[in-house]
């Protein structure tokens, strides 16, 4: 009878310790990754907002050529040196931006019903619709339910693109409402501007109606610098 000891088998296995030392080495990796991946994001968001705000820009500009004069946005007596602000409330738009871009879009609704405005039905912007209606972003609210937000364009953040146009004609867009630092002399020598309110969702840094203090840039995006 073999009665030598027999080999023992090597066997290895996590320790209480060893597993929560992973755990902890995990969330902390963890806590290190989610604040880099919001700032790629808000950085995505800002990356979209300029390319739609230039595509915007580029698709007024694109009508004027068309038509010789710019879209109309309004049924009001035009205002001799006023221009004209689409967009959402809170920049202080009384329009909301589907006035132009059922226009631009050749869409036969509301401002442009009957293609009124846009009567060679040409399509000068396209995009694509937003995911939840209810609370819209990143796109046109096609299937809104209220009816006063069928059809506007909305950024990344869930407010509505501001344009304004040149309704005057004189090469200069008026913002002394909108910026204190792009008004008057500094206001910008472009026939169609437009903004997005940014993360915060106001004019500026928490509304201060100011896009750039000394060094600090707000987080709005815009299309003329």
């Amino acid at each position: 009878m073999n009665s030598s000891p027999q080999p023992h088998r090597l066997t290895t296995a996590f320790t209480l310790v060893e597993l929560l030392v992973v755990i902890a080495i995990i969330a902390i990796l963890m806590g290190l990754l989610f604040p880099a991946i919001g700032v790629i994001k808000e950085q995505a968001r800002k990356v979209q907002a300029r390319n739609d705000l230039t595509n915007v820009v580029a698709a007024v500009k694109q009508y004027q050529t068309e038509y010789g004069k710019y879209p109309t946005v309004t049924n009001s007596p035009a205002v001799a040196d006023a221009d004209t602000l689409v967009g959402d409330t809170a920049a202080g738009a009384a329009i909301n931006n589907n006035a132009l871009f059922d226009t631009l879009r050749a869409i036969p609704r509301g401002l442009n019903q009957n293609h009124t405005f846009n009567p060679r039905r040409i399509v000068f912007f396209e995009g694509k619709g937003v995911t939840d209606n209810l609370a819209p972003r990143a796109g046109f609210a096609d299937n809104a339910t209220d009816a006063a937000m069928l059809g506007c364009f909305f950024d990344p953040w869930g407010k509505q693109y501001n344009i304004v146009i040149d309704s005057n004609y004189d090469n200069v867009i008026l913002l002394d409402v909108q910026y204190t630092d792009f008004a008057a002399v500094r206001a910008p020598r472009v026939g169609v501007g437009s903004f997005s309110l940014g993360r915060d969702n106001t004019l500026g840094t928490a509304d201060d109606k100011t896009y750039r203090r000394g060094s600090t840039t707000s987080d709005d995006v815009i299309s003329w610098q």
